[in-house]
């Protein structure tokens, strides 16, 4: 299927919202082409000029506009002095969507990846899972894949993993993936989407390997929990530059992550993980 798009920059950057830590699999074989897929659909989408988009796809198009978060826009209310730091980064980061992926699954082994990472290795890792998935279709020689089954992932050999270079994840993975399937496998995963964020947030953090941390990054962007403000190292820089310059050169404690989610919370409620990628993306760009 295939369908065309109209979107002002504004409101889509799509190279800055696929390369810029929310998804990990969008590959770009030439200016202005990107592959990728969500959940069970493959999408080829191509900038036919600037602004226009056309999307062909496995599936019904309307699935990415869905995971683009196309279909609403939050709004950067008036900012007070202590949150006027944002303005620019609001204005850096236009058209940067915060994403909502269909597949929490992929999404709790992608945020798996990411522990004690960076970004030039997690992006490989997170392909060598994919590896054990479907493929859904091919373009340009490129196969774009569906994220394997948590049954597949479950039974990953931890030798197998270590071997591909994910170190101590070649046996955390493995061991996420089968105590989702105890607790009743995707559908918990899935389920969790109606729980309050923070319940969400205790329930991930039970899996072997999910810290806060983790469990923040996989609840905002897997399960949808905007209220969820991951604190990695870019934010914490971002928290001691503009919120608290007093934990300048400290450590991350439970109280002071606590401290820095629950500022962004106080100002956009809901919408604190939009306002968190765009601060993120800010800094990380710089």
């Amino acid at each position: 299927m295939t369908a065309r798009w109209e979107i002002d920059s504004a409101r889509l950057d799509l190279a800055a919202t696929l390369t810029c830590g929310q998804v990990f699999r969008w590959v770009s074989p030439r200016p202005g082409r990107w592959l990728g897929s969500d959940d069970e659909v493959a999408f080829a989408v191509t900038e036919r000029a600037p602004g226009v988009w056309e999307v062909e796809s496995t599936g019904d198009p309307g699935r990415l506009w869905t995971a683009l978060a196309l279909d609403r826009d939050p709004v950067l209310p008036d900012l007070d002095d202590a949150a006027a730091w944002l303005i620019p980064c609001a204005q850096q980061t236009q058209g940067l969507r915060l994403m909502r992926p269909a597949d929490p699954v992929e999404t709790l082994f992608a945020f798996m990846c990411t522990a004690n990472n960076h970004l030039r290795r997690i992006v490989p890792m997170v392909h060598a899972l994919a590896a054990y998935g479907p493929i859904l279709a091919e373009w340009e020689g490129v196969a774009v894949r569906g994220f394997p089954d948590l049954e597949i992932v479950a039974g990953l050999d931890e030798a197998d993993l270590r071997a591909q270079g994910f170190g101590y994840r070649g046996g955390t993975i493995p061991r996420a993936a089968r105590a989702v399937l105890e607790r009743g496998g995707r559908e918990w995963l899935l389920g969790l989407r109606g729980e309050p964020w923070s319940a969400a947030r205790e329930a991930l953090m039970e899996l072997p390997g999910v810290g806060p941390k983790l469990a923040d990054c996989i609840a905002l962007f897997g399960l949808h929990h905007g209220e969820c403000v991951p604190v990695d190292t870019h934010v914490w820089q971002i928290a001691t530059r503009h919120l608290f310059p007093e934990w300048a050169g400290l450590a991350v404690t439970e109280r002071r992550y606590a401290a820095v989610g629950d500022w962004f919370r106080a100002r956009f409620g809901k919408d604190a993980g939009w306002a968190h990628q765009r601060a993120f993306a800010s800094h990380l760009w710089e």
